[in-house]
């Protein structure tokens, strides 16, 4: 068997809609923003975190339209390794660029699960959150090796009641608000503004997920541009509208600032025991829900370096039953269940997985520019073309990215170095393997991750119109 036709059996079915890829970014990024940073965030800054939250959405936006105007020419798994890899026809900028993503995903869904079991407290007070966590990671493991189309089924039932509870807490509150809870609006000087903004920036980590999984969406030209960028902008709305609320109705910041279930905790200040355990459970749900996005995307990595060969190649196998990349999900569910054991508290969890993702989003922004300038035939393969926008983005996307990486090295270069140093170990080992059996690195470069022959030059998959 050749190995083109290894990868065609191997590749994933397009089983996402549009409905499911929008839920994916919406409700799998509320979890790490409404629920868990959007409170603990503003120990540094006071109630101007809401204006921190307003400017991370700016970037969140632009880094939103750069990934999605890439989707649309590699419509790929692992999106921001495709994107990388194929613009510079090389495995190897693309392969450090999420191998340290790699690491973010995994602790990213220890941070989320932790942060699930903290709202499940407030029914259940003497619950471990480490072991509500591990047992929630051990759920949604079950549900994505099941398939794609069982994940969006359970993604858009969560993401209907979770705006469900959203609501109630918000659309209430915006009647229960008090200016003067908001003095002094500046607590931390510049400084502690800046300071916050990565913590903050957290809050849309999940923007470019539905991305990581575009072997799997159908019609991707228009449905991934529509889920990345229409999913950013109602994280945007959600998290002002919230964000104004929560510390406009309750009188102490610290007191959110202390809380791991900041919605909850702002909840009682106004609202009976009735809507605020609605409130309390919309977190479970918010939490859960990026776990599980979080999760299935995460495994779309190791599956693409799988996939051109520098990495183990049981990890591009698909289960026989299921067709998902089942070693490469096992592997992420162990990690994640991990880390949920080490991790001292959401905050360092949250900074390596935070600084990991800036990586990738800055990485992808540089991408875009180069491909604008440099890189013509691949303009005209994109799917839409918003002219002077995409440069400007593109910029935004990039400088924005690596400002904050200035922050947010601290505290997560101890890590991020020596599994940086095992990345290039594995890579290195790899490549010579392949140089050993004449690889022809020229015609894996030239295939999609995750994508089959017959669809590499689809015009509903890259590019094309589509009457779907």
């Amino acid at each position: 068997m050749s190995s083109q036709q290894g990868r065609d059996e191997n590749s994933l079915a397009r089983e996402m809609g549009l409905f499911g890829a929008m839920s994916t970014v919406v409700a799998g990024t509320l979890g790490a923003g409404l629920f868990v940073t959007l409170g603990t965030a503003s120990s540094t800054t006071g109630p101007s975190v809401i204006l921190v939250v307003v400017l991370s959405g700016i970037l969140a936006m632009s880094i939103a339209v750069n990934y999605s105007w890439m989707a649309t020419i590699f419509p790929a798994a692992a999106g921001s390794y495709a994107y990388v890899s194929r613009t510079f026809d090389s495995r190897l900028p693309g392969f450090l660029v999420t191998w340290s993503k790699w690491l973010g995903y995994m602790a990213a869904d220890a941070v989320l699960a932790l942060g699930f079991g903290s709202y499940l407290q407030v029914f259940y007070p003497a619950v471990d959150p480490k072991i509500a966590g591990f047992a929630l990671l051990t759920v949604l493991f079950l549900v994505n090796i099941v398939g794609t189309k069982e994940y969006s089924v359970s993604q858009n039932a969560i993401f209907a009641v979770l705006m469900l509870a959203i609501l109630v807490l918000v659309i209430p509150g915006s009647f229960s608000v008090d200016p003067a809870n908001y003095q002094p609006f500046f607590t931390g000087g510049f400084d502690g503004f800046v300071a916050a903004a990565v913590p903050l920036f957290y809050a849309y980590i999940g923007i470019a997920v539905a991305g990581q999984m575009g072997a799997e969406v159908k019609n991707p030209s228009r449905n991934l541009p529509l889920a990345m960028v229409g999913g950013t902008f109602v994280l945007i709305v959600l998290y002002i509208w919230t964000a104004a609320v929560i510390y406009g109705v309750v009188g102490d910041y610290t007191v959110l600032a202390n809380s791991d279930r900041p919605l909850a905790t702002a909840a009682e200040a106004f609202l009976g025991d009735s809507a605020t355990a609605v409130v309390a459970f919309g977190g479970l749900l918010a939490t859960a829900s990026s776990v599980h996005a979080v999760m299935a995307a995460g495994i779309k990595m190791p599956y693409s370096w799988s996939w051109d060969e520098v990495f183990p190649k049981q990890f591009s196998a698909t289960n026989d039953r299921f067709g998902t990349p089942h070693w490469s999900l096992l592997t992420l569910y162990v990690v994640a269940a991990g880390l949920t054991f080490w991790s001292t508290g959401l905050s360092q969890a949250l900074a390596i997985a935070t600084f990991s993702y800036l990586i990738a989003y800055c990485a992808v922004s540089v991408t875009l520019l180069y491909v604008r300038w440099n890189r013509s035939d691949l303009v005209e393969q994109a799917g839409f073309d918003y002219g002077w926008l995409t440069p400007v983005t593109g910029v935004v996307g990039g400088l924005g990215a690596a400002g904050l990486l200035t922050e947010a090295y601290k505290g997560s270069l101890s890590i991020y170095v020596p599994w940086l140093a095992v990345g290039v170990v594995v890579f290195s080992v790899y490549w010579y393997l392949g140089q050993q059996r004449g690889t022809d690195v020229g015609a894996i470069l030239d295939t999609l991750p995750g994508v089959a022959s017959d669809e590499r030059e689809d015009p509903t998959v890259r590019g094309g119109p589509s009457d779907d």
